[in-house]
């Protein structure tokens, strides 16, 4: 999908997880281009609050507005309960980017826990599956529809990480597998479906896991750094693209 500034159709971004971190710096993004209508999932109505804040003072693009949905995906049990979450019209959406996510201790595989294996994949296998069973029937109504699954090298089984994973690894291997299946099964409606790697980025679960890890510096990348990369890999995104494991420098990673 070309950068919205080419052109005067309104563009519909769907993005879980938008008050704070990767989800922030994406809304902010997009909300300054032109004819774009971002619409952010936040858990709670003081993340809403501060989600208003931060946007406050941020650029719009002409024709470009912000909608907030509140929605906690520890608590989601079914599509039916996202759609209700989605207060305002949406005749289609473009682009679902599921960002939301949660991080726990990376800790080795005989060591972690059933409840945080539950846990991990509550959030961030089985809630990005029911974001896009919800909002299937709408980015069928696109004519370029997308989804972006948010993940990390932690979850690659082929080239696994040399440090532990914990519960985060293995939930997020499952959304790989998930996404892979969703390319298969969807890519005759011409929907583009990506696994995306946003990099080793200074947020707060970024530097959760490098005090986990016990590296003694903040992560490489940047917020702004990775979401620049990020959208050029989304704005890109296409059928030769579609069903890949991808970083946000364009590396193929293996699964």
């Amino acid at each position: 999908m070309a950068n919205n500034s080419a052109n005067t159709v309104n563009t519909v971004y769907v993005i879980t997880g938008g008050n704070r971190g990767l989800g922030l710096g994406l809304v902010r993004s997009l909300l300054a281009r032109i004819n774009t209508t971002v619409i952010a999932t936040v858990r709670n109505e003081e993340a809403a609050s501060t989600l208003t804040e931060e946007i406050a003072t941020a650029h719009h693009g002409p024709g470009s507005i912000l909608r907030i949905a509140q929605l906690d995906f520890s608590t989601v049990t079914s599509p039916k309960a996202i759609r209700d979450a989605f207060e305002f019209d949406m005749e289609h959406i473009d682009v679902l980017i599921n960002n939301a996510g949660g991080t726990f201790p990376m800790v080795p595989a005989a060591e972690t826990t059933a409840h945080d294996l539950r846990s991990a994949f509550e959030v961030n296998t089985i809630a990005p599956l029911l974001v896009f069973q919800a909002l299937w029937p709408l980015l069928q109504k696109s004519l370029r529809p997308k989804l972006i699954m948010m993940t990390s090298s932690v979850g690659s089984i082929a080239d696994m990480e040399p440090v532990p994973g914990g519960a985060y690894g293995p939930s997020k291997a499952a959304l790989n597998w998930l996404t892979r299946a969703l390319h298969l099964e969807t890519k005759d409606s011409g929907l583009v479906t990506i696994a995306l790697h946003p990099g080793w980025v200074q947020t707060r679960a970024g530097q959760f896991v490098a005090d986990q890890w016990g590296f003694p510096s903040e992560p490489p990348d940047t917020i702004e750094s990775s979401v620049e990369e990020m959208l050029k890999i989304i704005d890109e995104a296409s059928e030769e693209t579609s069903g890949k494991f991808i970083t946000q420098k364009g590396q193929i990673l293996r699964w």
